[in-house]
């Protein structure tokens, strides 16, 4: 089974979501920032790493571990990956920088969102994670 790691970015009653670019899996459905796990890497570095490829931005600060969550595969038929979630609850937003990120052509664009505006096509497990960390 495939792992990856993903970080919820939330600054106070909004969360940092991407949409996936028409380039890459999951083309057009928003997701947190994220990425597989290289062989012999902790998983922490993992969401550290790719949270700074997609974004251009550091994070500082602990992350706290929500769990891991089921990616299925396009279909929806089968789990094709398992997510580490974490979270990061920063007091100031951060905004990716896209254009200078190393892997920043994986998403189209981001914004924060709440509850209340969450986007669509957004994965059910993923809104799940968003809905408790959003409560």
């Amino acid at each position: 089974m495939k792992k990856s790691a993903g970080v919820i970015v939330k600054s106070g009653n909004k969360c940092l979501l991407c949409k996936r670019s028409n380039v890459e899996t999951y083309s057009g459905e928003w997701s947190i920032p994220g990425g597989k796990v290289e062989p012999g890497e902790e998983i922490i570095d993992t969401a550290h790493r790719e949270f700074y490829e997609e974004t251009g931005k550091e994070l500082t600060g602990d992350l706290e571990f929500l769990g891991v969550m089921s990616r299925m595969n396009r279909k929806g038929t089968k789990q094709s990956s398992m997510m580490y979630v974490f979270l990061a609850d920063v007091k100031e937003p951060i905004h990716p920088d896209l254009e200078n990120a190393e892997y920043g052509e994986e998403h189209s664009e981001c914004g924060y969102f709440s509850i209340d505006d969450l986007p669509e096509p957004l994965g059910e497990n993923l809104k799940e994670y968003l809905k408790n960390v959003l409560k």
